[in-house]
């Protein structure tokens, strides 16, 4: 149970974490560039872009270990559960990172809930351990 919440928490500071981005990009970047771009639409695409990137920049050296931010502060790591692939490359973690944000709370919050495998742990041969 203490894995569970120490789990939730990580997935929180992530979560606040890319609010805070999206707060800095669309609060503070995008209207310093307003007279430069004056189109909304393509304003909004390099809104959408830097956030990203200044995400994965924030959190690749975490990710280089197996974690995000919110899972070091915890003290939480990503190992693989594959046979053939003993290592966690970044792009499995940054895969794992978009399905969990991006799938459904039926294939991730309600197994977890039950102890049971979520669908990304499950897609990418993956789960959390305490370190």
């Amino acid at each position: 149970m203490i894995l569970l919440m120490k789990r939730a928490m990580a997935q929180l500071i992530d979560f606040v974490l890319g609010i805070l981005m999206l707060f800095l990009i669309f609060g503070f970047v995008l209207p310093w560039i307003q007279s430069l771009i004056p189109n909304d639409i393509i304003r909004t695409l390099i809104g959408m872009f830097l956030i990203g990137l200044l995400y994965f920049f924030i959190q690749y050296p975490f990710m280089k270990n197996g974690q995000t931010i919110g899972k070091g502060f915890y003290r939480l790591k990503i190992v693989s559960t594959d046979k053939f692939r003993k290592d966690i490359s970044v792009a499995v973690v940054f895969q794992r990172e978009i399905l969990c944000k991006l799938m459904s709370c039926y294939f991730i919050c309600i197994p977890l809930l039950a102890a049971k495998v979520g669908g990304h742990e499950e897609a990418t041969y993956t789960k959390i351990v305490q370190v």
